[in-house]
């Protein structure tokens, strides 16, 4: 089998939500892909080294591990 269409694909999502996540510790305005609300960066969630990335409608929702 041969996998590098789909590690391509991985690695290039990764990069995408890296590229975002420095953004938005940035301070700057991300739009959600779908709705085009702003994204919010909350890093003070239930959870310890916790984080999450969402909209306001919740259509993008990311969930972070920090640590």
């Amino acid at each position: 089998m041969d996998f590098s269409q789909l590690n391509k694909a991985r690695a290039a999502s990764f990069n995408q939500q890296k590229a975002l996540l420095k953004k938005l510790g940035q301070g700057k305005t991300i739009l959600c892909e779908t709705c085009s609300k702003p994204l919010s960066l909350d890093l003070a969630t239930q959870g310890i080294k916790q984080g999450v990335v969402c909209c306001a409608k919740g259509c993008t929702h990311i969930e972070l591990e920090i640590g």
